[in-house]
């Protein structure tokens, strides 16, 4: 009986694991698949000057930015990124990233960060 469970335990975990390794090759197949447009906003923006930010402005958006700012950029607690672009320029967009702003604290992204982040906004719409 014990070692019928063991087996069965084992059977799981082993399932388990080959169900995430699957999932990873699929996506990274959607994502060789996908053109240099589609990209874009997963790799980085490109800047004025042409240089692309290894930054992922998307992630970063999720991790630290998407409760204040909505789901879809619209506001919440936080005024609404879209179209901040046309609003500030990509030093005013950097300096509140870096410093923050109203309610907004300073430090939410990394210095380094900061100028591919505000690349990454400017190209909301």
């Amino acid at each position: 009986m014990k070692n019928t469970v063991l087996i069965a335990l084992a059977i799981l975990v082993i399932g388990i694991g080959g169900f995430f390794i699957l999932s990873n090759v699929q996506d990274q197949r959607e994502s060789a698949q996908e053109t240099p447009a589609q990209q874009e906003g997963k790799e980085g923006a490109v800047s004025k000057e042409g240089a692309v930010s290894k930054v992922d402005g998307e992630s970063i958006y999720k991790k630290t930015c998407v409760s204040c700012h909505g789901d879809q950029y619209q506001g919440g607690v936080g005024p609404s990124l879209k179209g901040v672009g046309s609003r500030l320029s990509d030093k005013e967009i950097e300096d509140i990233i870096q410093h923050g702003r109203g309610g907004m604290p300073a430090g939410l992204v990394s210095k380094e960060d900061a100028p591919g982040m505000a690349a990454w906004l400017k190209t909301l719409k």
